[in-house]
């Protein structure tokens, strides 16, 4: 068991998990083009890291994309860059992303939702190893590593000419599956301490063992994703410092997780919040929770801040006093806007 970061922790402990880690570590050596395969949650992107910090090229940049989240009419101009004056709106030279990940590698995500006539660039950067920056003459030379990742059958994709046989076969110089989570059930429970390890600012907090069985006899349609948002609510729902079976909501919409969370953050507003100071560590970290589960539960700080009854002042303030304290805050909460 280990972690690349805290963003992006990984556990191997299942027998299948074990040879799938040991198999990539061989393919990361090799240097070739590698396809990860495996539903939606399982860690593609996780493992894709794992590959380039074991290669040879772990000292230089990694570049993750998602190919479904680039909107189309910009896809060109964010993988290979562009001159100035190469379109409009195009005020300077940038650097794409071919560049940014050079002598690296790039993780192409959901390769199977890139549009079709991007596929015969991404083709000729493969065969020829150069790039050209929109509006340039003058080819780049470009020495990367491509990892990709689907949770499609791209057989499928190809026999209806949404994908192209040629590029499929210059990505897959190695094909890696990351098999569902609950067929490598061993991994579950680092996976949960890692992940109330990660959301618990440093508290010291226990899984009961029915409360690990639970964990165990899911079937985790989510897979590791799921995982993570499972013991998130947990950490919400405890009552002290381990968290009991009753604890473990898997639906997000059952009535038990609602009425609880939403009765938090209630009291939560009918009290005054408007002061930064704790009255013991303990109310710190109960507050930081509410506070948390208000924003992941919220589409912005705005609507968060509103549901907590304080200002979004006040809210942004309160995330920096807690981070202050030495509480762990998500970047992605406390950069919400």
């Amino acid at each position: 068991m280990n972690s690349i970061s805290e963003d992006y922790p990984f556990a191997f402990v299942d027998p299948k998990s074990v040879e799938l880690f040991n198999l990539a570590t061989k393919v990361a050596r090799a240097d070739i083009p590698v396809m990860i395969t495996g539903p939606s949650g399982v860690g593609k992107e996780v493992l894709a890291r794992v590959i380039h910090e074991t290669s040879n090229r772990s000292d230089k940049p990694f570049i993750a994309i998602n190919c479904a989240a680039i909107p189309e009419q910009l896809v060109e101009s964010t993988l290979f860059g562009h001159e100035r004056g190469a379109f409009t709106g195009a005020n300077g030279r940038s650097k794409g992303f071919f560049e940014e990940a050079n002598f690296g590698t790039m993780f192409l995500d959901e390769i199977g939702e890139m549009p079709t006539n991007l596929q015969s660039k991404m083709l000729r950067v493969l065969q020829e190893k150069e790039i050209y920056r929109i509006g340039a003459t003058k080819a780049l030379p470009i020495d990367i590593r491509i990892i990709s990742a689907t949770n499609i059958n791209i057989s499928e994709y190809i026999d209806k000419k949404y994908f192209r046989e040629d590029l499929y076969y210059r990505l897959s110089g190695f094909v890696l599956e990351i098999k569902k989570l609950n067929e490598r059930v061993l991994d579950i429970e680092p996976l949960a301490r890692i992940f109330i390890q990660k959301h618990s600012n440093g508290e010291r907090i226990d899984l009961s063992r029915n409360a690990l069985e639970k964990l165990k006899h899911h079937s985790w349609p989510g897979n590791v994703r799921e995982l993570e948002n499972v013991i998130f609510r947990s950490l919400i729902l405890r009552d002290d410092y381990v968290i009991e079976d009753k604890h473990i909501v898997f639906d997000l919409n059952t009535q038990y997780q609602k009425d609880n969370i939403s009765e938090s953050i209630e009291k939560y507003r009918n009290t005054n919040n408007d002061s930064l100071s704790f009255s013991n560590r303990n109310d710190e970290k109960h507050e930081l929770n509410i506070i948390l589960s208000a924003l992941k539960e919220s589409e912005n700080r705005l609507e968060a801040a509103n549901r907590l009854g304080i200002s979004t002042r006040t809210l942004r303030l309160k995330l920096q006093n807690f981070r202050d304290l030495g509480f762990q805050v998500p970047q992605t909460y406390a950069r919400k806007v």
